[in-house]
This record gives structure tokens, sequence and C-alpha cells, in this order.
């Protein structure tokens, strides 16, 4: 990986990655969308033992039932109308890899039930075959869902979860690690630069301050793609704020009808806002704030007190934690 990540959150992620990638045991990837999963994944695969192997990656979310079964398990020849010949599939075609199933929250509970049989006896059966085939690769998982939640409103096999997580590993959003920025910057200047025609090697120090201080709700995706644009628009070496997306992080100011209110209510809207914000992650909406996490919680159960009404609120994205 040629980042060399700042924040200790990352630090931790890769070090307990390259660990992981010695076992052959399943990893499930957690963690909110655009935030690397899939990079994670390929670190692992290349520090293993089945580095030199195939590296497959199947999107689950993008097949209907009938496509994904037939994507991932592979069909016989007259298995269905349009099957003119057999169609191996991912799973064979992986070759003893590393199968990396991407969403792997998306898929229909038919096809979990046939994954449950895959991951436990290591055999599968072609759509319209009678004969069994061998899986021997390893399967890394990634989600943004609580998959822990839909197991427990029937969405997702409860028995398929625990045999994933056996290995867990939380990608942490690009606002609770900030530091990470400036060398995700670097990186992505260095992978558009030869789009520019100024040929960019760098951005301003005013530039940085404000990538800086953005709450990056699209993650590390959207980073790229903003320096991706601004390398693209650049007309001299080093990107500035006119290349920036206009109004990327001009402060929204507040609503007319804070001058009415008395200062208490105002810092309970503030405190809600900033916790829908960082969807129910109540560490990082203290960190945004300014406060500890136990000034937080003590404020939340003030106003529980007080008989507010209780906001809904998004529980952060995390790693099932059930033993396996």
């Amino acid at each position: 990986m040629e980042i060399i990540f700042q924040s200790r959150s990352m630090q931790s992620v890769l070090a307990m990655a390259r660990k992981y990638a010695g076992s052959s045991a399943n990893v499930l990837i957690c963690g909110e969308s655009g935030t690397g999963k899939e990079l994670v994944a390929r670190y692992i695969h290349d520090h293993s033992p089945r580095a030199q192997r195939e590296y497959r990656v199947v999107n689950c979310a993008a097949f209907s039932t009938t496509l994904a079964e037939s994507e991932l398990f592979g069909h016989e020849q007259g298995a269905f109308t349009s099957a003119e010949r057999q169609h191996r599939g991912h799973m064979a075609m992986t070759d003893d890899g590393t199968l990396f199933l991407d969403e792997v929250g998306e898929l229909p509970l038919s096809i979990q039930a046939k994954l449950l049989r895959v991951v436990e006896s290591g055999e599968y059966y072609r759509v319209g075959g009678t004969q069994s085939c061998r899986f021997q690769s390893r399967i890394i998982t990634a989600t943004n869902r609580d998959l822990e939640r839909q197991a427990e409103t029937g969405r997702f096999r409860d028995d398929l979860l625990h045999r994933l997580n056996v290995l867990p590993l939380r990608i942490p959003p690009l606002r609770e690690r900030p530091r990470d920025i400036p060398p995700l910057v670097s990186y992505f200047v260095r992978q558009y630069s030869g789009e520019s025609r100024a040929g960019v090697d760098g951005v301003s120090k005013e530039t940085m301050e404000r990538l800086y201080a953005y709450s990056w709700p699209g993650n590390v995706r959207q980073l790229r793609n903003v320096i991706h644009r601004a390398c693209v628009l650049a007309e001299t070496r080093t990107i500035s704020d006119c290349e920036l997306p206009e109004n990327r992080n001009e402060p929204q100011g507040l609503p007319p009808e804070f001058a009415t209110l008395p200062l208490d209510d105002i810092e309970r809207h503030v405190i809600l806002a900033r916790i829908e914000q960082f969807q129910g992650n109540k560490t990082a909406a203290a960190a945004a704030l300014g406060v500890s996490s136990r000034t937080l919680r003590n404020k939340m159960a003030r106003y529980r007190e007080q008989g507010h009404p209780r906001q809904e609120e998004t529980a952060p994205v995390e790693c099932n934690r059930r033993a396996a």
C-alpha cells in the first residue's frame, strides 16, 4: 500500500490486517461507503500466502437473485433458456485465491443459504448441476450495513454471519481520522497529476486547511473525486481553492429562529444536529463539538430527564462483536 497513514486508527487497522493475512479464516470488513474496505481487502490478500493466486471482487449489490446465483456458483449448459454453455462462476474462477464479496449484506436470503453451505463444507453446485464442486479459496466480505441488526430482523442469516465474522475489521470514517487527509491528498495528486496540463504536484496551504476541516460524508472516495477534479482543472502546479467545488466548506449559518431561543435550547439543537451529522456516532460528534464523550453523554441524559422528544439517531456502522 503506497499510502502512509498518519492516524493511529488506520495504523491499527493495517497492523491487524497484516496479522489476518497469515490466516485462511474468513474476514468481515465493516465501514461506511467510501472508507476503503476494498483497499484493505486487497492489502490482506497481497500480504497472504495466496498473494500469487487469483483475487476476485464481486459486488453483491449489482446482481438480481437469479443472476447472483449464476455469477457466483456458475451454471450448467441448458440450466435455463439462455444457458447455451457451461459457466464456471466466480467460485471456480477464484482458483484457490481470495474471493472478495463486497456489500455482502445485499445478498438475497436464498443465496445466503447457498453461501453458508460453501463456508461450512467447501462444496457447492452449479445452477442446474448435480455434481458438487470444491471451493478452497479464502473469503473476505465487506458491508456498510449493521449485519447483526439485519440478522435480528431476519434479513441476514445469523448462522452465516457467525461464519463470515471470524476475523472482524472496522474501517473508521475519514471524519474520525483527519490526520490521514494530507497523505491521501498527496497520494491522489500523484495518481492524477498525469491528467493535469499544468503538471500538478501539490496543493496550497490554504487549500489543505479547507480539505482538513471538511467532514467528508463520502469518505475517501469523495476526497479522491475532489482531488481528481482539481487536477484536471488546475492551471498551475499547485491546486488552489478555486479548483475545489464551490461552497464545499462554507458555514451554513444559524437558522433565523435561533435568535429567539434560549442559549440552552440552541446548544441542544446544535448537539443533536452534530449527532445526526455523524450518523449517531457520539464519539465523533463529541470530538467535532470539542467536548469529551462523557460530557456529551451527560448532556443527552439531562435532555431526556427534561422530557425533550428523543431524536431518531442512526446507529454507527460497527462490526458484529459476537463470538464466532
